[in-house]
């Protein structure tokens, strides 16, 4: 039987430049901003697609012995889009459920690096190989951003060279596949629905992968001071492909200070065996455009941290005047720009009402889904403006991402337009069985938090995270410990 549908399915309109910032023509329209080596561009537009129709096609998509080859695709897409939005441009609802087959190239950046795919989202399950090599897949949730690395021996040989990208994209329900997606009143859209990235990485010494900018003194279980922040926490993400984001390995033996950045590192033992020194990192910081500022950190678990880095000239965001910083850091000839807003979240201890810089604070808002007809969860920036106008006209100064992470450019927005921002991760209807799995469920519920807060922790808007939707929480049974302690994940 002949499970391939092959109508082809009707392009979506590439995305437009949302603002006035000078984005490279194939670099992400979103924050952060890279620049030097650290190279990063779109693989957005038009790729070859195929699709294996229906609940009872028999396809497995967790087949260890599947291969791209075995895969038929015949027909033309957009990426980013949704696989389910009704064929001939209806609104987006009872579409197809099955698996998507996605298939483009890339050039790789030089000869003899890896590089990092990042995926905006890529839902429900994906699994992603490039030239026939597995690389890796994703099951905690169609929503959330994450990432892959792919190893230089399983690029082109050459600089430049052309690279196969194949993603299987499964959109049915299943525990096992896709356990986020426990049903609700929603519909969830299937695909490759937001933006697919390359990222470059380094031949030597990390990548830098973010720069996570916190206002000090932000923790709203303390103490309180008067008005806003004017100095940040910031948390220097760095990895190598080998060790993923989780570990930061040795850079080398020990030597002299590396004037261009890097690491003054060890090996992973030393002389006698003793364990090395964690490794030094030379770095600048530069806020708003302004004068680069040298500095140097150790890393510990892949992170450099820095507390109470002064902002010069610094500003607060509020809705009435949400002022956006930018820092720029710059380590071995890699930059990143991250943007920032300095506020303090607390609550008011004789009404118990949330607070902005010491302010009791009057939240009005609505939820928000991403469910555009024809676009479905892969809106235009014209929609999404059009989103927050509508909130403007309503004098909303709140909006909750119903019911799973959302899209940077979003988020980019309701920063600009000074509207606050409720961040929860994907999983209606979860039940108190699955709040005691730690085993499977929770494990994935974890990653995707970690994942989300990972993309979106420099966000001015964001006033909280939450875990899924309409959980179980008036069971106290749904909330045990997780079996050992673990400390809040604050990025990957």
């Amino acid at each position: 039987e002949n499970h391939w549908r092959n109508d082809p399915m009707t392009p979506l309109p590439i995305l437009l430049i949302h603002s006035a910032a000078a984005w490279a023509p194939d670099a992400p329209r979103y924050w952060p901003k890279y620049g030097g080596s650290r190279q990063v561009r779109l693989l957005d537009g038009a790729w070859r697609y195929g699709f294996i129709d229906g609940w009872d096609s028999g396809f497995d998509s967790m087949n260890a012995s599947f291969r791209p080859s075995d895969g038929a695709t015949p027909n033309m897409t957009s990426v980013p889009s949704c696989m389910d939005v009704v064929a001939g441009g209806a609104g987006g609802y009872l579409g197809p459920r099955g698996v998507g087959l996605f298939r483009t190239s890339f050039r790789s950046p030089a000869a003899g690096s890896a590089v990092r795919l990042q995926f905006q989202s890529c839902s429900f399950y994906c699994r992603v190989w490039v030239n026939g090599r597995e690389v890796g897949d994703h099951l905690a949730g169609g929503y959330v951003a994450f990432a892959l690395d792919v190893p230089a021996d399983a690029l082109s040989p050459d600089g430049g060279g052309e690279n196969e990208l194949f993603v299987l994209a499964d959109n049915r329900f299943n525990a096992t596949t896709a356990p986020m997606h426990t049903g609700g009143d929603f519909w969830h859209y299937g695909g490759i629905t937001r933006s697919v990235e390359l990222h470059a990485v380094p031949e030597a010494g990390p990548l830098l992968w973010r720069a996570h900018v916190v206002p000090s003194s932000s923790a709203v279980e303390a103490e309180q001071p008067d008005g806003a922040p004017a100095a940040v926490d910031i948390s220097l993400v760095l990895s190598g492909v080998e060790g993923g984001r989780e570990e930061l390995k040795g850079q080398g033996e020990l030597g002299g200070k590396e004037e261009s950045g890097g690491a003054v590192g060890g090996s992973p033992r030393c002389g006698g065996g003793a364990a090395c020194p964690a490794p030094v990192y030379y770095f600048s910081l530069a806020f708003d455009g302004g004068e680069a500022v040298a500095r140097n950190g150790t890393a510990s678990g892949g992170t450099v941290r820095l507390e109470g880095v002064p902002v010069p000239d610094a500003k607060p965001w509020s809705p009435d005047a949400p002022h956006l910083h930018t820092l720029t850091v710059s380590m071995g000839g890699q930059s990143v720009t991250e943007r920032f807003g300095l506020r303090r979240f607390g609550v008011d201890k004789a009404t118990a009402r949330l607070t902005l810089n010491g302010e009791v604070a009057k939240l009005v808002g609505w939820n928000h889904h991403t469910q555009w007809p024809v676009t479905a969860a892969s809106p235009t920036d014209e929609q999404l403006d059009a989103d927050i106008a509508l909130l403007r006209k309503g004098g909303a100064n709140l909006v909750r991402g119903a019911h799973y992470p959302h899209d940077p450019r979003w988020l980019d927005r309701l920063d600009e337009a000074g509207i606050l921002f409720w961040s929860e991760t994907l999983g209606p209807a979860v039940s108190v069985a699955n709040t005691k799995d730690w085993a499977f469920f929770m494990v994935h519920q974890k990653r995707q938090l970690s994942e989300m807060i990972d993309n979106a922790i420099n966000h001015a808007a964001v006033f909280a995270w939450g875990w899924f939707n309409e959980g179980p929480s008036d069971h106290p049974e749904a909330c045990p410990p997780p079996p050992r302690r673990q400390a809040t994940p604050r990025g990957g």
